[in-house]
């Protein structure tokens, strides 16, 4: 990962955020500017330098992270007396912190610190540079992806009635981690029967059936960045209503992926595929957003939803998921990762979704 490119080009958006200096407290965000891991740390990016506060604990860890791109300053008394120090030996008069990072208390804090400078809420200053993924960041992304897709063709296989979700689930985290990820993106999905109603669903105890449509979401976490997709199949012979569902969102997710591409609309992407959805009559059975971006968090930027703000740029990786979940009946959601390109959408998830309901 190229580190100092990143800080150079946030220290280039200071004078845009009014600031001398930015404050960076979220330890995501520290971790993305500068490849440090561990759980003590703010990182303070002036006009013309970086410091890397830490204790005592992190030292030689932050040293080798760390050190080729920022000072390296261990702190005796807390993290922001130590940054207080600096910003009052600079002469620092303006300086950003995260407001979506930092508590009404430690802001408080931080005033009191800050006696020569003025503190400066910014917002999402880190998370606007997430959007566009560099190439180092694609090349472990499509691995994530190729890790989930690898694993769930594994668990199909193993799919039948007498198995709980959660030993489904317990497969799938074997599964990602014996392909080399540290772990899962986020606690699997199970839902079987009438629980594919709940889309957050995660895997219980409940026993998979004959006739249960099964809706699996689930990702690998691999060098730090996360992958997501779902698929829907169904255990045994699929009723009429199952299929039509899951028709339906097939049509819906696959007229939403061929429509992304720079300049769509987030809100406008997912009109797309909730316009079919509500046209065939199950507008109050869709009520999540189409997608979202994933990179080191599972939910990052952009949101496609009916609330979303901003259009798709290249670079962007972001999910299409559209679902329709039906109370006591059972849900139906098709979800692919796909990278903006300059001319329209790569989908990288490569398990197949074909266009009927898959019967095992």
């Amino acid at each position: 990962m190229n580190y100092s490119l990143r800080l150079q080009t946030l220290r280039a958006r200071l004078p845009k955020l009014k600031c001398d200096a930015l404050a960076v407290s979220h330890l995501t965000n520290i971790g993305y500017l500068s490849g440090f891991s561990g759980s003590s740390g703010l990182l303070l990016l002036t006009r013309d330098a970086a410091h890397f506060i830490t204790d005592f604990r992190y030292k030689s860890q932050a040293q080798n992270q760390v050190g080729a791109h920022a000072e390296i300053v261990i702190a005796e008394r807390g993290l922001w007396r130590e940054a207080a120090k600096i910003v009052s030996k600079e002469r620092l008069a303006r300086v950003g912190f995260e407001a979506e990072h930092v508590s009404v208390a430690a802001w408080q804090e931080i005033q009191k610190l800050f006696k020569t400078a003025q503190t400066v809420p910014t917002t999402r200053a880190v998370e606007t540079l997430r959007l566009h993924k560099d190439a180092d960041e694609m090349a472990i992304l499509r691995r994530a992806v190729q890790i989930a897709d690898e694993t769930f063709a594994e668990a199909v296989e193993i799919l039948r009635p007498g198995l709980s979700e959660r030993e489904v689930a317990a497969a799938i985290e074997n599964g990602v981690k014996s392909r080399g990820a540290s772990g899962l993106s986020f606690e699997t999905i199970v839902a079987s029967g009438g629980r594919g109603a709940l889309p957050h669903g995660v895997a219980s105890e409940k026993i998979l059936e004959h006739g249960d449509m099964v809706t699996i979401d689930m990702g690998a976490r691999f060098e730090g960045y996360c992958s997501d997709m779902t698929r829907t199949v169904c255990l045994g012979r699929a009723d009429v209503q199952q299929k039509e569902i899951y028709e339906l969102t097939w049509r819906a997710q696959v007229a939403a992926l061929e429509a992304m591409k720079p300049g769509l609309g987030c809100k406008a992407a997912d009109d797309i595929a909730r316009g079919i959805i509500n046209d065939a009559g199950y507008k109050k059975n869709f009520g999540h957003g189409l997608g979202h971006g994933v990179g080191i968090d599972i939910h990052e930027a952009p949101r496609l939803s009916r609330l979303g703000k901003g259009q798709l740029a290249a670079g962007m990786i972001v999910t299409c998921e559209p679902g329709i979940y039906l109370p006591d009946f059972g849900g139906v959601r098709i979800e692919d990762m796909l990278l903006i390109t300059e001319n329209g959408a790569e989908v990288l998830t490569g398990t197949p979704k074909p266009e009927r309901l898959l019967e095992l």
